[in-house]
């Protein structure tokens, strides 16, 4: 049995319509996310492979002559390259290059999907029914199925975004949603990175010291 053209078919598609929008904003910010950590996980192995290497040589030419914080130096040293195996573990198993470029492919079929729903809702002469509607779900259903989902931060941080607040506070209100929305394990390896280049420059500033003492 056919449906008859009513206010109540036509919410149904509108129903589906606010989902998928709201999905493929969800899964465009997960790919913001991924590419974020793709970018900061290999300047992190960069920075620490860095330091490594170059306090390494300092040690070497150095040691014993750095004075009190040769002992900083040394535990640096000693801990980094477990440091360095968990991140590269890490950032290996995480694959978020890969990810992130599936998990756009999935935003760009969604997007297909919602500007043929929104066609459909804007078209004067558009019929609905209910073997359309089935269709354009079950498609809806098939491209959620071949993707990994978005995660809790993703939906929450578009809900932040979408927040009403004044005009005047719009580039500060989008720079800190974006902060958030990287999410901690962002911030967890640009700490390593600062860390890599702080204990990089403090065994350069011992060795010069020890060169050109004051």
């Amino acid at each position: 049995m056919g449906w008859r053209i009513s206010t109540d078919n036509l919410a149904a598609y509108k129903k589906l319509y606010d989902s998928v929008s709201l999905t493929a904003d969800y899964r465009f910010n997960t790919h913001r996310r991924l590419s974020s950590l793709e970018g900061i996980s290999n300047v992190a192995l960069i920075l620490a492979s860095t330091a490594l290497i170059v306090v390494s040589f300092i040690v070497v030419l150095y040691s014993g002559k750095l004075g009190q914080g040769e002992a900083y130096i040394t535990i640096g040293q000693n801990c980094w390259p477990i440091i360095m195996l968990a991140l590269s573990i890490m950032v290996s198993g995480a694959k978020y290059g890969a990810r992130a470029e599936r998990i756009h492919d999935c935003a760009q079929a969604l997007n297909h999907l919602k500007k043929i729903l929104y066609f459909k809702l804007n078209y004067s002469g558009f019929v609905p029914s209910a073997d359309d509607f089935e269709k354009q779900a079950t498609t809806y259903a098939e491209i959620l199925s071949k993707y990994e989902n978005h995660s809790k931060v993703d939906s929450n941080i578009e809900l932040v975004r979408s927040k009403k607040i004044p005009a005047i506070l719009n580039l500060l209100w989008e720079f800190f949603v974006s902060s958030i929305g990287r999410g901690l394990l962002y911030y967890f390896y640009l700490a390593v990175s600062i860390t890599s280049v702080g204990w990089m420059l403090l065994g350069i500033y011992l060795a010069v010291k020890e060169v050109l003492p004051c």
